[in-house]
């Protein structure tokens, strides 16, 4: 085959593997109950809308146990559309609702969707679920919280709550079982759903679903969206950990550092001269070979030695009458050479007198 040949059968072949890579179907990433999802079950429409009606909203992608603010609106749904249990039990345990019924009780709401919280122990007394008929939509219960205009609420619901405690107000019901409940938890509240897909972006499209997901998620505080649950988690950093003392100890820290090195960069005196070092005489050595001969009980024969010394420098030269120190100083020194008892005081007091005796008689 000749080389224009090949490069023909080349472009052809490369022609009908993208031809076929293009009819290949593209497989759509699976929509869940996330506000954060544009999918038909995702929830960023009810988002959107509980922004511009003026709500203050936000997502929430932290720990449990860090939820801080008491008077907020937590709504909590499912990580997956199909499987919502076998998934929701990887993130939903005990601890997670004991810190749930903490945020409730200390003044919260949390509005729980599908059986998410199933899995979080007895702590939020939510009510038990069992299956039923699946029916596309729900009526309003005659009595509950939400307004009149909301008569039918369209979404798949396959499961209703059962052996309802007393307290626990019916909301929505499904041919009598109720499948949407409302009731008081210490100084805040629960609301329960177990269609999550009744605030979906599909579902707000009817009417009377959008007004009812507007009565259900306001009017108490700021809407905060769980997003932990669908894998949108940030964990507080080592700085936001530390408690305020801690803070104020290290910015205080900072704070000296940089004082430091920039009175170092920056002088804001001028230098002061050191004083210099006194000049050392022969003083301090005398005493201190005085001192130590006496340690070494050699005291009396240092002092014969410096009055021995002392005679042969004055032999030397005649002692005139003028010379009264020189003469004071030989018979002090004399005096100290007949004393039998020998201390330290004796030895420096002939260690001076001799060294002055040499100075006058040089």
């Amino acid at each position: 085959m000749s080389a224009r040949g090949d490069a023909f059968a080349l472009v052809a072949g490369l022609t009908v593997v993208v031809a076929l890579t293009l009819a290949r179907p593209v497989a759509m990433p699976p929509s869940t109950y996330s506000s954060y999802d544009t999918g038909p079950d995702g929830y960023r429409a009810i988002y959107e809308v509980m922004r511009r009606e003026g709500v203050r909203v936000d997502r929430f992608e932290g720990e449990v146990g860090t939820l801080r603010a008491t008077r907020a609106t937590l709504v909590v749904s499912p990580s997956d559309v199909e499987g919502e249990q076998s998934r929701a039990s990887s993130w939903i345990d005990p601890g997670d609702g004991a810190r749930l019924a903490r945020f409730v009780r200390a003044g919260g709401r949390l509005v729980a969707l599908g059986d998410v919280l199933q899995f979080a122990g007895s702590a939020l007394a939510l009510p038990p679920v069992a299956s039923i008929s699946p029916a596309a939509f729900a009526v309003r219960a005659a009595k509950g919280p939400f307004s009149d205009g909301v008569r039918r609420v369209e979404a798949p619901f396959a499961t209703a709550f059962s052996h309802l405690r007393r307290g626990v107000e019916r909301v929505l019901t499904v041919r009598g079982a109720p499948v949407a409940v409302a009731y008081r938890l210490g100084r805040g509240s629960v609301g329960a759903i177990t269609a999550a897909g009744v605030f979906s972006n599909a579902s707000l499209a009817r009417a009377q679903n959008a007004r009812f997901a507007y009565d259900t998620l306001s009017g108490s505080g700021p809407l905060l969206f769980d997003e932990r649950l669908h894998g949108y988690a940030s964990g507080d950093s080592m700085w936001g950990v530390l408690p305020n003392s801690v803070h104020a100890a290290l910015w205080t820290a900072l704070g000296v550092l940089v004082l430091a090195v920039a009175g170092g960069l920056a002088r804001s005196a001028p230098p002061m001269a050191l004083e210099p070092p006194r000049l050392r005489d022969s003083s301090a050595y005398v005493a201190s070979m005085a001192a130590l001969l006496q340690r070494a009980r050699a005291g009396s024969a240092a002092i014969d030695r410096f009055a021995r010394d002392a005679m042969r420098r004055a032999g030397a030269r005649p002692v005139r009458a003028r010379d009264a120190n020189v003469r004071r100083d030989l018979e002090a020194l004399a005096e100290l050479n007949r004393r039998p008892a020998v201390d330290d005081a004796r030895v420096l007091e002939a260690a001076r007198l001799n060294a002055r005796l040499r100075k006058e008689l040089a």
